[in-house]
């Protein structure tokens, strides 16, 4: 049946292609029964004039292409195929009738024997009802007891499962106490460490107030040592405010600072400092006055006993145009001059084998 569907529907194909073949045929010879007779003299596209232009008698006005063929517009050839088109649709048609005839007695018959299937289905049913009908009463109920015990297998895993997972996550709370614990103890050393490096960091701005008190700084009223950043801080100013603003508040903040931080690097070994300090000019920032004058010696006085306290283990240099506001004694003095511009006892080895700092810069 299949087939004759196939068969029947290719028949239809072949008569719709004969159907538009038919009025495509038509539909030229309608227009070359309408517009043979005219004769263009304007372009029907353009609306330009064709007569100025030189076009052969046997080639068309409009597209300039050959003219075709006498036999091809011939009326007697264009009925001739019109009359061989009808026959085709014709003969088709049939065939499609015929086709379609032996369609529709096919689905009769197998109309025919599936009614004929059923009935013997429905006898089959009866004849067996009796037999079957228990087998399938015990089938089901041997399923429904497969389904039960499928149920209790799939209870069980998940609830394995289960129990696996609260014994890892019992195993990761245990891990977790022991890595608290572990961090708590680090915490602890952690914390312990920065206990005593803030004890530094006090230590240190203790020794800074107490000298910048010594200097006697008519300016300062507080003074103490940034704990984050290590810097000196007078009076909520920061450090580098303080480099900016110069004079004498300046110098005695950065004679103060260095002087607690030498002190810190000798009495703590775990400041690492060096234990040279070279400060140049330390009374040039001060006046003249007696005041000025007092605060120089104090100055000089603290550099005395650093000396004094801590002996062999630092080492002053002061750069200073003047003489110290203290006895000849005090220090180990070394005058330079023009006459005299070296360190006594250190040979220099000549032009030759110096180099000059800025040039050391451009190398």
């Amino acid at each position: 049946m299949l087939a004759a569907r196939e068969l029947v529907e290719a028949r239809e194909s072949v008569v719709a292609q004969v159907e538009l073949d038919l009025r495509r045929l038509e539909r030229s010879a309608t227009a070359i029964d309408q517009l043979s007779p005219f004769h263009f003299v304007v372009c029907p596209r353009c609306a330009q004039r064709l007569d100025a232009q030189t076009v052969p008698e046997d080639h068309c006005t409009v597209c300039l292409q050959a003219d075709p063929a006498e036999e091809g517009v011939d009326p007697a050839a264009v009925r001739e195929a019109r009359s061989a088109l009808e026959q085709q649709l014709q003969d088709a048609r049939e065939l499609m009738q015929a086709d379609a005839e032996v369609l529709r007695r096919a689905r009769d018959r197998s109309s025919d024997a599936e009614f004929l299937a059923t009935n013997l289905r429905r006898q089959l049913d009866t004849q067996t009802g009796d037999v079957v009908a228990p087998r399938f009463d015990a089938i089901s109920d041997a399923s429904a007891r497969v389904a039960a015990l499928n149920g209790g297998i799939d209870a069980v895993l998940h609830l394995r499962d289960s129990w696996a997972r609260v014994r890892a996550i019992a195993q990761a709370a245990k891990d977790i106490t022991a890595r608290c614990k572990d961090a708590n103890a680090e915490l602890k050393v952690r914390k312990a460490e920065s206990d005593a490096r803030r004890s530094l960091v006090t230590d240190l701005s203790s020794r800074f107030t107490t000298t910048l008190m010594e200097l006697n700084l008519p300016w300062e009223q507080s003074a103490v040592i940034d704990p984050k950043t290590y810097l000196p801080v007078v009076d909520n100013t920061l450090f580098e405010s303080l480099q900016a603003s110069g004079g004498a508040l300046q110098a005695g903040v950065n004679i103060a600072y260095h002087l607690a931080l030498l002190e810190c690097g000798l009495t703590h070994p775990d400041i690492l400092v060096p234990s040279i300090l070279l400060i140049d000019s330390p009374r040039k920032a001060l006046g003249s006055n007696r005041d000025d004058q007092e605060r120089g010696r104090r100055i000089y006085s603290r550099f005395k006993a650093l000396t004094d306290a801590y002996g062999q283990r630092l080492q002053l240099i002061i750069a200073d145009n003047d003489t110290a506001p203290l006895p000849d004694d005090a220090f180990s003095t070394i005058e330079l001059d023009y006459t005299h511009p070296m360190v006594p006892g250190i040979a220099h080895p000549g032009p030759n084998h110096t180099t000059r700092t800025e040039d050391g810069y451009q190398a």
